[in-house]
């Protein structure tokens, strides 16, 4: 799917939550290798966010229940004629050792990180807007002026302790995503509605344009059925619905 835009709407509160988690993980792994301290900082703001996240008491079960269902959906086409069975045990080996690691886990996630002092006190003053302001925060003042490697460093042992939960959750979208192959449709002057197939487990939709498409899709989705207006940007002003058909490739990500 290179030179595309791959656009994605969950259809429950479980998938936004992984998607809000995978976005700051992977904006934390391009900010936290960066020298400067707008580097270490944005970095440091992302892992509030992420803290904030992990912090709901019921997402350990999330993930859990998530691993399993797709454990007991994926092992059921074990006799499905076609299927390659190789990759399959791989995946569901994968599914086996994140739930394993998920279980070995005897505190909340990210409970090492919410008892560091200066990470706490960054945390109280997030809802201040400037809170981290150098006269706030002197001990984070002073962190960010240690040496940028040794600062560096202890970013990626902060991050090595959210593994646990980092990576099942890329997993478990890496499967979702992968589940089915894409289907080329046209929204005649900017519009497509469907259907959902309410017997199975629809979670993720993804509509995919190629990168230099000059619209994008506004969706609105429900348990029955979803809609696609693709609208054209206007500047300052709200963007309006194109009236030319637009062709696009779309998933519906089942399992």
């Amino acid at each position: 799917m290179e030179n595309s835009i791959i656009y994605e709407q969950p259809l429950n509160e479980r998938m936004r939550t992984f998607l809000r988690l995978e976005h700051l993980f992977t904006q934390t792994a391009y900010n936290r290798r960066g020298f400067s301290i707008w580097d270490s900082r944005a970095t440091i703001t992302g892992l509030i966010q992420i803290l904030d996240i992990l912090s709901r008491s019921d997402l350990k079960n999330e993930i859990l229940q998530e691993l399993e269902r797709l454990q007991t959906s994926l092992a059921g086409l074990r006799n499905i004629p076609g299927v390659d069975r190789k990759q399959l045990d791989s995946v569901l080996t994968q599914i086996e050792h994140a739930q394993r690691d998920i279980h070995k886990q005897t505190t909340p996630f990210g409970q090492m990180l919410r008892e560091h002092e200066m990470i706490t006190s960054l945390r109280q003053r997030s809802t201040v807007t400037g809170g981290d302001c150098n006269f706030d925060l002197p001990a984070y003042h002073c962190w960010l002026k240690r040496d940028p490697e040794k600062r560096i460093a202890e970013l990626e042992t902060w991050f090595e302790s959210l593994d646990n939960v980092q990576k099942p959750i890329t997993l478990i979208l890496a499967i979702l995503r992968e589940s089915t192959d894409p289907v080329e449709l046209v929204a005649e002057q900017g519009f497509y509605q469907q259907n959902l197939d309410t017997s199975s487990p629809i979670q993720l939709l993804r509509i995919i344009l190629p990168y230099d498409s000059p619209v994008f899709p506004e969706i609105s989705a429900g348990k029955h059925r979803f809609s696609i207006r693709f609208l054209l940007p206007q500047g300052s002003k709200r963007p309006v619905q194109t009236e030319e058909a637009v062709t696009f490739d779309f998933c519906t990500c089942a399992i």
